[in-house]
């Protein structure tokens, strides 16, 4: 076996590798920390460009489009199955470059504010790599737990009451849901044997009749769970709460984590009930479709109602989430392709607008807009004195245009401009 035929197990070992080494660290060698941090992390977006490319797409025949990797060279469905194919391998992709990006970003402020950050950090990369690669039920679970743990830690990551309140109200919630998942996957090994993902296409259509109700039940777990993470409406209350007192850029990080409950309900709707046995229900489409409109328009109406740049910037991933939903459940090859591409223009987006108003914010000066409002209400000068001559126009540094327009260029991607829906 060569180099890459292991490639598709690095980008989940790479991180564990890297949070081990600079927690070992001692924090006198802050500048060795942050290079290892920032190495590691770009050697994970060259992993998943070289998982990306066809030609060394890591098969027995060159040019394979998908890779299986078992490991301890268990047989399947017995052991873990780690599988790359497009879909799994341009997410791992999207959360590198990502990863890059925030981490970075992280290195001028955040950084300081505590020195487990990029560990952390390296630990929620590596449950999401986990997540999109995996091949089996049960170890989406386990990095499902990887990632929210290290998710309850970044969360946390910072001072003030508000971060703690809506940190503990998030820890509840997802501590809810990997209960559900974890009796959803129960049900479903109960009543097939199985839990690996190839497996179940197999086992599902041969489940006896009495059996079929505890079946459709741990289904239905497993969809609830994925559309709390997914953030569906009404199931998406800790959501906004959660996200805009996050640090900026473990909300962008964070970005890509509503992705996780998207990708799993689209790899498991088409994988496994593509041919349903009679009686067996799967994820409903109907209702992932009128739920995603439902999460659109309350989206869009927290981000007509926020009123700070973080809050907005919250419900625009809920309309990033409930536009993908939406067009999962309309389904078509057309809707389909384009919904793939908004979801990966829709992450980045999301989390460049966290970043940005990280920095509008520590430019706008403490008060300024109630020092308008009062100014506005009450008058800035007697009655009696002259009006100045007011200037013609106002200079607009380039720094802060260049602000504005990002912002601008942001929430047009994530209004779906131009038509990234339409292919």
């Amino acid at each position: 076996m060569n180099f890459f035929d292991h490639l598709v197990i690095f980008p989940i070992l790479l991180p564990l590798a890297t949070a081990v080494l600079v927690t070992l660290l001692d924090d006198r060698f802050r500048n060795l920390k942050v290079g290892i941090s920032v190495g590691s992390t770009a050697l994970l977006v060259c992993i998943a460009l070289l998982l990306a490319v066809p030609t060394v797409h890591l098969g027995p025949s060159e040019g394979e489009l998908i890779k299986t990797y078992a490991l301890g060279d268990w047989p399947m469905p017995f052991g873990i199955v780690l599988v790359a194919d497009r879909l799994s391998v341009l997410m791992v992709l999207v959360t590198s470059i990502l990863g890059l990006a925030t981490l970075t970003f992280s290195l001028a402020r955040w950084y300081s504010a505590g020195p487990n950050f990029p560990a952390i950090l390296q630990i929620l990369l590596m449950g999401l790599n986990g997540a999109f690669l995996t091949g089996d039920v049960f170890n989406l679970f386990v990095f499902f737990e990887v990632m929210l743990a290290a998710s309850y830690g970044l969360l946390l990551h910072g001072s003030g009451t508000a971060r703690v309140k809506a940190s503990l109200h998030y820890i509840a919630v997802n501590l809810i849901a990997s209960f559900l998942f974890l009796i959803g996957a129960a049900l479903i090994y109960g009543t097939t044997g199985t839990l690996n993902m190839a497996d179940l296409i197999l086992r599902i259509p041969q489940v006896a009749v009495e059996d079929r109700a505890l079946l459709d039940a741990g289904l239905g777990l497993l969809g609830l769970t994925f559309l709390i993470k997914a953030g569906m409406w009404p199931i998406s209350f800790w959501l906004p709460n959660a996200y805009s007192v996050a640090a900026a850029p473990v909300a962008a990080m964070f970005a890509i984590m509503t992705k996780v409950g998207v990708y799993a309900l689209l790899r498991l709707s088409y994988l496994l009930f593509a041919a349903e046995a009679d009686g067996v229900v799967g994820f409903s489409h109907n209702v992932l479709f009128i739920g995603g409109l439902a999460t659109l328009a309350f989206g869009t109406i927290g981000v007509l109602a926020a009123q700070t740049s973080m809050r907005l910037a919250s419900y625009l991933v809920l309309v990033s989430s409930g536009t993908l939903l939406a067009a999962i459940g309309f389904g078509g090859a057309g809707v389909m392709s384009g919904a793939l591409f908004y979801l990966v223009i829709s992450s980045f987006a999301i989390g460049a607008l966290f970043l940005l108003i990280e920095i509008i914010e520590r430019s706008r000066i403490v008060g300024a807009d109630v020092l308008a409002v009062t100014m506005e209400a009450y008058g800035e000068r007697d009655d009696d004195e002259e009006p100045e001559a007011e200037e013609a126009g106002l200079v607009i540094p380039a720094s802060t245009a260049f602000l504005g327009v990002s912002f601008g260029i942001c929430c047009l991607l994530l209004a779906g401009l131009p038509r990234f829906l339409a292919s």
